[in-house]
């Protein structure tokens, strides 16, 4: 799959007034940033989930090391597609913090969808993301560029 569009990241961007909390996930190698009003809702082997204020997130582990960046771009895109969202308002190949990917922006239902596909080409571990928050929520974009921005590998 060519890349249309590629999008990096600014790993530099930070919550601006926003106290954070760091995770460091040992099993799969990354660490991440989540605002202090994040709770817990799952940290296990197979999933990790908060729920903050007005904004949800997961993020979903798989290993695979037979794909590669247009695929699980191409899979993000299927995913984004399936949903049938109402609008889409972003549709990019990414590539930050060392991981490779694809990136979808919808709303569906007055909800914001952020889907995140990444690779990790020097391992076998891969990432889906999942965060979503109203779409009138201007501050929860850019909280949540600053979450998928966040992960890097330990």
């Amino acid at each position: 799959m060519k890349k249309l569009i590629v999008l990096i990241f600014l790993s530099g961007f930070s919550y601006f007034g926003f106290s954070q909390q760091e995770y460091t996930w040992d099993e799969y190698g990354i660490s991440f940033s989540l605002a202090d009003d994040f709770r817990e809702k799952v940290n296990n082997i197979n999933e990790f989930s908060a729920t903050g204020d007005g904004m949800e997130l997961s993020i979903i582990p798989f290993k695979d090391e037979s794909i590669d960046d247009s695929d699980i771009t191409a899979y993000t895109m299927g995913i984004a597609a399936s949903m049938k969202f109402e609008r889409i308002d972003d549709i990019s190949v990414i590539e930050f913090n060392g991981f490779q990917g694809g990136y979808a922006e919808g709303v569906s239902d007055g909800v914001k969808v952020f889907i995140m596909g990444l690779i990790d080409p020097d391992s076998e571990t891969n990432f889906f993301i999942i965060i979503t928050f109203l779409d009138n929520d201007k501050n929860a974009i850019d909280e949540a560029v600053s979450i998928c921005t966040s992960i890097q590998k330990l």
